[in-house]
């Protein structure tokens, strides 16, 4: 994402969503090839994609594509993947939409490159909240090879929901470096103060921001670029962190 071009800059009327079609290494559970294309009518993915869309009618989800599938996207907006160019990498397709609030962030946002950061020693925590069951989150037996091997640590917290006819709760996978698992403690406390603190605020943004491996400027750019967005967050979990 460094350096990327504002898609907000593209020639596309506002009439149009951006999607991307991404190459996901599966070993590392991260987009390793992308490209981008302008939707008119969601209804003509909607076709491609079938009932698994149903109760998506912004097409907000991520969506796993089979060949067959990909192919039909391919062929009707006319763009594609060099998949050959990846060689003997195992490789997973994924459908989504452009996260528009992404694209003028003058770093690399942590989100679907959590993995490698992490084993790169870029990234020192990383919490993956999903809805359960199921008790897994796409993507999980990657990090956990990693785990295995003693490189991650990983713990895991469920917080039960009200009767909710869907999911039973949030189910948070944490992952640290190994020798970083205070921080897992730490992004806890930091949840719980917020409450009583007066809720969520600049300073917690920032300790956060810290706790998960964003530099000093990193984080001075997201608070100064997010005005009056961060008070009363009711969470410390963000999809954009």
């Amino acid at each position: 994402m460094d350096g990327m071009t504002s898609f907000d800059d593209m020639p596309w009327g506002p009439e149009k969503a951006v999607f991307v079609l991404e190459a996901l290494d599966v070993a590392l559970w991260c987009p390793v090839l992308a490209a981008k294309f302008a939707v008119a009518r969601l209804d003509d993915l909607r076709v491609i994609l079938g009932e698994v869309c149903a109760t998506d009618p912004g097409l907000a989800r991520c969506y796993p594509l089979d060949a067959a599938e990909r192919e039909a996207v391919e062929a009707r907006f006319d763009v594609g993947l060099d998949l050959a160019a990846l060689g003997s990498r195992t490789i997973e397709v994924h459908l989504s939409r452009l996260r528009r609030q992404v694209t003028h962030v003058p770093y690399l946002v942590h989100t679907g490159f959590e993995l490698p950061l992490l084993l790169e020693g870029r990234k020192t925590l990383a919490c993956m909240p999903y809805e359960y069951p199921p008790h897994r989150f796409p993507g999980e037996d990657s990090f956990d090879r990693w785990v295995e091997r003693g490189v991650l640590h990983k713990e895991v917290v469920l917080e039960p929901f009200e009767p909710n006819p869907r999911f039973e709760g949030l189910r948070t996978a944490y992952y640290t470096p190994k020798g970083e698992e205070w921080r897992i403690p730490a992004h806890k406390l930091l949840r719980r103060a917020s409450g009583p603190g007066g809720g969520w605020n600049e300073t917690f943004e920032r300790l956060e921001g810290m706790l998960l491996g964003y530099e000093d400027w990193q984080n001075d750019w997201w608070i100064a670029s997010r005005p009056g967005r961060l008070l009363g967050r009711p969470e410390a979990l963000t999809t954009m962190r």
